[in-house]
């Protein structure tokens, strides 16, 4: 059997408390108090549902009473007794939280129908609240589920990453060992650059599969000793879409295709494989075009060595704002990032 509802009677007055009293008794669990503060000593003790009190008491008033019912317990309801002398009062105090006024004098049915429409917004309140509550518990669940499916998702990311660099590096040493290189010399440069923590991460991974598309390209072009023919060229020029076809399956690693696509580009426009000029390129593309061209010419390869690091200063200030970014070129040419 369900509790019945908790109403407080406040009033200085026993014949209007004790009347008011008789009418609720039978349907609700009802007490009294002979002044504000005594009421709200109750109050303070125990919940009530709904309050109804005197505007006209000694020692506190009912709109001052009403105030401080709100402040201890704000899903109370009040309804407040007035003469027609207090009628404005009573309005205005509707402002303050009151749910409701009762005229007097009063008889049975408006006690009762006031009485039952106070509580019955106070059960739709509470139901709102407690729905309120069940969303907030599903919404922490949720985002809990979301924190650890986003925690399962970074793990197939770094795993999917780690595998395509063993893919790159059975089928060219060289190019994983490059890529990793490049990861690295990229992070840098986009540190420096203050980009965010995650494009930072985004881009060293983009750089790290950058040549992803190489695995596709003929063993003898990819390890020929000496420079490739015009054909040769032409079909090593297919590696990055090659790459993009590689990744766009693998929804988490989308950041990674404007580098793997456009990492061949060149600030004047004389790239490929889209012939992108400037600003066109995407940034994370332009840090890695520099990175990449940075330690292929470090690197000794098959038809000549390494160049030392003036002759690689040198060939970054020859091309800077043709094959490179200048911006990114004056971070390398101020020293703000290590290349040894």
């Amino acid at each position: 059997m369900a509790s019945k509802e908790k109403i407080l009677i406040i009033d200085d007055e026993m014949a209007p408390r004790e009347s008011i009293r008789m009418v609720l008794k039978d349907r609700y669990a009802v007490s009294t108090a002979t002044g504000a503060l005594e009421g709200l000593s109750i109050i303070t003790q125990e919940q009530m549902d709904l309050v109804v009190m005197d505007i006209k008491m000694p020692k506190m008033d009912g709109i001052t009473a009403l105030q401080e019912i709100k402040k201890k317990s704000p899903d109370t309801e009040v309804i407040l007794l007035t003469a027609y002398a207090s009628l404005e009062t009573a309005r205005d105090a509707i402002r303050f939280g009151a749910f409701d006024y009762l005229l007097k004098p009063f008889d049975k049915d408006d006690i009762l129908m006031v009485v039952e429409k106070g509580l019955a917004k106070r059960r739709s309140n509470t139901g709102l609240k407690l729905e309120r509550d069940i969303l907030l518990d599903r919404a922490s669940y949720l985002e809990q589920q979301i924190t650890e499916a986003k925690t399962n998702i970074m793990v197939c990311y770094e795993g999917t990453v780690k595998a395509l660099i063993l893919t790159i590096d059975a089928k060219d040493h060289y190019t994983y060992n490059h890529s990793n290189r490049v990861a690295i010399l990229s992070s840098s440069i986009a540190n420096s650059l203050d980009v965010t923590s995650k494009t930072l991460k985004e881009i060293e991974h983009a750089a790290s599969i950058h040549d992803i598309g190489k695995i596709g390209i003929d063993e003898n072009i990819l390890k020929k000793n000496g420079r490739l023919t015009a054909e040769e060229y032409a079909e090593m020029k297919k590696h990055p879409a090659i790459g993009v076809r590689i990744v766009q399956s693998v929804s988490f690693l989308e950041d990674a295709i404007p580098v793997i696509l456009y990492h061949h580009e060149r600030y004047d426009g004389n790239g490929y494989p889209e012939g992108l000029k400037g600003e066109q390129i995407p940034l994370s593309a332009r840090i890695v075009i520099v990175a990449d061209a940075i330690d292929a010419m470090m690197s000794a390869r098959p038809y000549r060595g390494a160049l030392a690091m003036v002759n690689v200063i040198s060939e970054l200030k020859d091309n800077n704002g043709t094959q490179f970014d200048p911006d990114i070129v004056d971070i390398i040419l101020q020293g703000r990032v290590p290349l040894i």
